[in-house]
């Protein structure tokens, strides 16, 4: 389409800006004022917001595309506007009247969310009272509304998780994203005390992840009956696929100037430089066709069969995969790019700690995540309601 063929070439045009605003964004914290106005200008955030509120209702390959490029000149500012997209399909799965006030303005929010149940939810007249603190809230700093998890307990039932959407008016921002890496992706805790939330503004966790939510019975469109799989992975997997590529290319760059204290040649070279340089770009590409490859998969199924416990478990899979392949890359890289790389204003030394943070990111542990999805194959249960 040529709408999505214009984002990605904004995207385009925003990585060096992004880029060169990297360092003053880790020392922010977060992403610069001006950045999420050229986000917001850009008109990335709206692709997946349907049409009947002026969103683009494009599909999950321009968010990977868009989102990849981006992380690629700054994985944070990646990982922000990848979320930043994705939530807006997070907001299209609730009911009718909490989408119809979210979009009642604009056809975008800025909305950060995590999705470990680390609040509780209380049931009230008309709604629910939320309390708890949440970590690791991405795009926090400049968010419209705020995602909690919140663990409900009926009377005499089971615990039920509940996905519930909060103004950011609501919700308290703690200054604690002190970290290695992902430094300017504003990832800060959350807190709320008995804050409302009206029912329109709660769906259950089961419903968001198995496909089964209000907003696949408002809209024809497939993207709409998706499973939060089918959103949140490929958030995850465009940007560290993004930050390998643009580890390959600072690489590339450091490589052709970089000149050998003792000898004085350039160490382009050396053939152990170019066989780290053709690997890393060699991967850079794998990476890019395999998630590619699973993303056309995915927008295929959702449209026909639909999506199974299964096709999560895979994605899921496909995911953590990625990002152990992504770092591995990285990693090998920067073993080659010399002491100096490591300096603070040398790029190449922010995508490595970048990389190795998401390394760590829980929906993406390459154990965990192997042993669910042979835990589905073998016919059992999976073990983990993250799919």
């Amino acid at each position: 389409m040529e709408l999505a063929k214009e984002l990605i070439g904004r995207a385009h045009e925003l990585k060096p800006v992004f880029a060169g605003r990297a360092a003053a964004a880790e020392l922010n914290r977060a992403p610069l004022d001006e950045t999420i106005a050229d986000l917001d200008d850009a008109g990335f955030l709206q692709m997946l917001t349907p049409k009947r509120y002026g969103g683009y209702e494009l599909q999950i390959d321009t968010l990977v595309a868009v989102s990849r490029i981006i992380a690629s000149g700054c994985p944070s500012t990646g990982w922000v506007t990848a979320f930043y997209i994705g939530h807006n399909w997070f907001h299209s799965v609730f009911p009718q009247k909490s989408q119809d006030e979210v979009f009642a303005d604009r056809p975008w929010q800025r909305s950060s969310a995590q999705i470990a149940p680390t609040s509780s939810a209380v049931k009230v007249s008309g709604g629910y009272e939320i309390s708890g603190q949440q970590s690791w809230s991405s795009g926090a700093a400049h968010a419209t509304y705020v995602f909690f998890t919140s663990v409900y307990v009926a009377e005499g039932a089971e615990p039920e998780l509940l996905l519930v959407c909060i103004p950011r008016s609501d919700v308290e921002l703690l200054d604690n994203w002190y970290i290695a890496g992902m430094c300017s992706s504003g990832s800060c805790d959350v807190k709320v005390e008995k804050v409302f939330v009206p029912d329109h503004h709660v769906v259950t966790f089961k419903s968001f992840l198995d496909g089964t939510h209000p907003g696949a019975t408002l809209y024809d469109n497939a993207l709409y009956r998706l499973p939060a799989a089918g959103i949140i992975f490929f958030e995850a997997m465009s940007v560290v696929s993004g930050i390998l590529r643009g580890a390959v290319e600072n690489f590339q760059k450091i490589t052709e100037t970089r000149v050998a204290t003792y000898t004085g040649n350039g160490v382009a070279t050396k053939p152990s430089m170019q066989m780290r340089l053709a690997r890393g770009r060699a991967n850079a590409d794998a990476l890019d066709d395999m998630i590619d490859a699973i993303t056309a998969r995915t927008i295929a199924t959702a449209s026909g069969a639909g999506i199974t416990l299964q096709d999560r478990a895979d994605i899921r899979m496909r995911c953590a995969l990625i990002n152990k392949m992504s770092s591995d890359a990285v990693n090998d890289i920067m073993h080659g790019a010399g002491g100096n790389a490591f300096r603070d204003d040398v790029p190449l030394q922010r995508f490595f700690r970048d990389s190795n943070v998401l390394r760590t990111h829980g929906a993406m542990d390459f154990e965990s995540s192997s042993e669910m999805y042979g835990r589905v194959l073998l016919g059992l249960d999976p073990g983990t309601p993250v799919l």
